[in-house]
């Protein structure tokens, strides 16, 4: 290795290291600086010769900082979260692979990995909800503290409280599936943009997200698990309940995407300013009943066609049969 490609090296696992470090020091902002800590590893190692020895390099040498900085567990976490994602990314990226493929095997890989990890440090699965448990009231106090600050007093009861951790615990799983797929698909959105889209890449990897569409059989993901989510009550086995509720919203999610897709074609048509458009996805995102419509749209998209991308059928009766 050059002096040249050294330096590149330190700069690219310096940048990564703080990056991830400033999901533990900025409040808020720093963790969603964080989402994008394997970009400076994708961009030192994608595209150019031996790139998984590279990718190793930079990866070792991020875990070194973070280790040095945050002790050994804070370097295990960079190591199983954004390291390996970065590896699995770069692996596939190499081998021309279509970004669903690599979301879906990234974020399995750094659930799997991750879920193991904790269970190896909690040691019982009961240990581990106890200890979620506790990270998560602490969190909602701390949420309550930080606002009070502000003069905003949420006057949530002990009652609430304890209702609120319980579910969200309960969705954890999902929680976690959404939030690692949205972490992979950010950094390879960032990279594709600032890394020369397809002169780094060589090949379409996004393709025009506009027509996107999720697999048709997926769409049985999401009925089975609903149809055990909303007659859950007549089951009586409870971690049943939990994972087809979890599944629904893992599936769900994917389906909101489509439902955004179907709204960047209509932008794309109308020829709407870019601004107007950030604007409108950001309530969107924000406002739960739109993210419901958008949701809707993504799945009946499958029989109605909002776009039009299907091929007319012949058997169809429809009304352009009778011109």
């Amino acid at each position: 290795m050059t002096v040249r490609a050294a330096f590149a090296l330190m700069r690219a696992g310096l940048a990564s290291a703080l990056l991830f470090f400033a999901g533990a020091v900025v409040p808020v902002l720093g963790e969603a600086v964080m989402v994008f800590a394997a970009v400076p590893v994708l961009s030192f190692a994608v595209g150019f010769p031996y790139a998984l020895l590279r990718l190793f390099g930079v990866v070792a040498f991020a875990s070194g900082i973070v280790t040095l900085l945050g002790g050994g567990i804070a370097g295990a976490g960079y190591a199983v979260t954004f390291g390996m994602s970065a590896a699995i990314m770069c692996y596939m990226l190499e081998r021309r692979q279509p970004f669903e493929s690599i979301v879906l095997c990234a974020t399995a890989a750094v659930i799997t990995v991750g879920a193991l990890v904790a269970f190896a440090i909690a040691g019982t699965p009961a240990a581990l909800a106890q200890l979620l448990h506790g990270e998560l009231t602490t969190a909602m106090t701390r949420g309550q503290e930080f606002y009070k600050t502000f003069g905003i007093d949420a006057a949530i009861t002990a009652d609430t409280r304890v209702e609120v951790v319980n579910a969200v615990l309960r969705l954890s799983p999902a929680l976690a599936c959404i939030s690692a797929a949205f972490m992979v698909l950010a950094n390879l959105g960032l990279f594709w943009r600032i890394g020369g889209r397809q002169q780094r890449v060589g090949y379409p990897l996004f393709g025009d997200l506009a027509k996107w569409s999720a697999p048709e059989w997926l769409v049985w993901m999401l009925i089975a698990p609903g149809f055990l989510t909303v007659f859950g009550s007549y089951i009586p086995v409870e971690p049943l309940n939990t994972i087809a509720l979890d599944l629904f919203l893992v599936v769900l999610a994917v389906y909101f995407c489509q439902g955004l897709a179907i709204m960047a074609f209509y932008f794309k048509v109308l020829a709407m300013p870019p601004l107007a458009r950030g604007l409108i996805y950001f309530v969107t995102i924000v406002q739960p009943i739109l993210v419901a419509l958008v949701c809707a749209a993504g799945v009946f998209d499958l029989w109605i066609d909002f776009r039009r991308l299907k091929p007319p059928s012949r058997e169809a009766r429809n009304l352009g049969d009778f011109f």
